[in-house]
């Protein structure tokens, strides 16, 4: 199993809200985008090397936000993996949209893809419980 953060590009010069103060959005030179097509490349490559290491059965998770995560959708099915799951993870304090333009973004995606479907069935040993996986009531 593979967790992977990978850099989101939001290093743009901006600004956000953390503790109440205004603060830089600038993570470092690591962050900030390149373009569509090089950091489509950057996450290509890096989920190619993952999948040289991962077991046939393995299984690999990558969290985003709508910045990056769909270029990492893309890439994945291209390399050939199947795509499980995404998974919204709701963030109860997320920063504030200042501007007033946009929806607050209030979740993070996390994909859950495999390197080989039928591998990945044959070994999985467990089944979730839906009724707990809830925040609010059905």
């Amino acid at each position: 199993m593979i967790f992977a953060d990978p850099p989101y590009n939001l290093s743009n010069g901006g600004f956000s809200v953390h503790a109440g103060r205004m603060v830089s959005v600038n993570k470092g030179v690591w962050d900030v985008s390149r373009g569509f097509e090089s950091d489509y490349a950057f996450h290509y490559q890096w989920l190619e090397a993952c999948r040289r290491v991962l077991k046939p059965e393995g299984t690999l998770w990558v969290s985003g936000t709508y910045h990056s995560i769909y270029q990492c959708g893309h890439a994945l099915q291209s390399l050939g993996y199947h795509i499980l799951n995404d998974i919204s993870w709701f963030k109860p304090n997320a920063s504030p949209n200042l501007s007033c333009r946009f929806f607050t973004a209030s979740h993070e995606t996390i994909i859950w893809a495999s390197k080989e479907i039928l591998k990945f069935i044959k070994t999985i040993g467990h089944a979730f419980k839906f009724q707990h996986s809830f925040s609010y009531s059905i």
